[in-house]
């Protein structure tokens, strides 16, 4: 029997791995980075080697996302003002621009509601803002516009579902103490946010729970993609197509956003506020009457749909308040609009059904 020296094979293994080709390390930060820049715009499958964004090119892209035109393309930074600011922050003084540009196109809105609007019952802000256009200006230049269609009023002290219950007043829902027309932005389950309006009446607020999108809609959907990020993604909430010029040219290419029909970008209270960028930093304990970047406008008498009929009906996810104030009717919407949060069709039958005034 013959026995191979173990100092002969320690030699001759480490001559043949000093042979071998070095191996590439995958650094899954890098493919993080690479997935995020995947998801943000158009990529192709079929570039395998595109290299990895730096951090100054994740940068200047994010800096940037807001400027797409609905073309896709990048407007020239010399055509955009783009503040150095959080992502969607509101001027902190009241803005020089005139009222039309601040509201974007105007073909729709009349003015910008001013503090007696604001200066009623909760009930009734509730039915009035009902076809009012929500205009959100960010930073810069964006405007986003959408009718709202949906809301729910809390009464303040003797309703069980408010945060002002028993007239408790915290620093998270001062702004319904504060003067009609204030704005209340609150993060519900860490993460998402929900948007009121304050009312006559100390503790009370409307919710705005549904909005129609009317401007800006491709920002929105990207807003809602990239803020929705944190739910587990469906591979069918990405559309792919095939592009290319001729045989064997076709490639497969992904969408820069989830795909949502338009009235499904602003169909609840959480999803109003990622898509139109309303977060507590920067929309929280304002007055609507003066902030620039956050307004209601009145519709022009054309388009105003306040003779629509509006459906009366209780409020959603409230069961824990107790059945009387589940059960109170204090939710309206715009009967037919497909924005809505949740329909209500044994009400909206009775509503269609019932005489009318002679």
């Amino acid at each position: 029997m013959h026995f191979f020296p173990i100092a002969a094979f320690k030699r001759t293994t480490y001559s043949w791995t000093k042979q071998m080709p070095p191996v590439r390390r995958i650094n899954l930060s890098a493919i993080k980075r690479k997935g995020s820049k995947f998801t943000a715009r158009t990529t192709s499958h079929d570039s395998p080697s595109e290299e990895v964004p730096t951090k100054s090119e994740e940068k200047n892209f994010h800096e940037n996302a807001l400027t797409k035109t609905s073309s896709g393309q990048i407007l020239a930074a010399q055509d955009q003002e783009v503040n150095n600011t959080t992502f969607g922050q509101s001027h902190p003084t009241k803005s020089e621009l005139t009222e039309d540009k601040a509201s974007g196109d105007a073909s729709l809105v009349q003015k910008c509601l001013q503090d007696d609007f604001y200066d009623v019952p909760c009930e009734i802000l509730a039915k009035s803002l009902l076809g009012k256009i929500l205009v959100r200006r960010l930073d810069n230049g964006q405007v986003l516009r959408g009718r709202i269609v949906e809301t729910e009023c809390y009464l303040g002290e003797q309703d069980k579902a408010s945060h002002s219950y028993k007239g408790k007043m915290t620093e998270r829902n001062a702004p319904m103490f504060m003067k009609p027309g204030t704005t209340y932005v609150y993060l519900t389950y860490g993460m998402y946010h929900c948007f009121n309006i304050s009312s006559r009446g100390p503790g009370a607020a409307v919710l705005i729970r549904a909005v129609e999108p009317l401007e800006g809609l491709e920002l929105m959907a990207d807003l809602r993609a990239r803020g929705g990020k944190k739910k587990k993604k469906k591979k069918d909430h990405w559309e792919e197509e095939e592009v290319g010029t001729g045989a064997g040219t076709a490639s497969r290419e992904v969408r820069a956003f989830k795909t949502f029909k338009p009235h499904e970008l602003c169909s609840g209270p959480s999803k109003l506020c990622i898509a139109m960028a309303i977060d507590k930093d920067t929309c929280n304990k304002r007055d609507l009457a003066t902030l620039p970047g956050l307004s209601v406008y009145a519709a022009h008498a054309e388009d105003d749909v306040q003779a629509a009929a509006v459906v009366v009906t209780k409020r959603v996810g409230i069961e824990s308040a107790g059945r009387e104030w589940a059960d109170k009717p204090l939710r309206f919407y715009l009967l037919g609009n497909a924005s809505v949060s949740k329909r209500d069709r044994n009400m909206e039958r009775a509503l269609q059904t019932a005489p009318t005034a002679s």
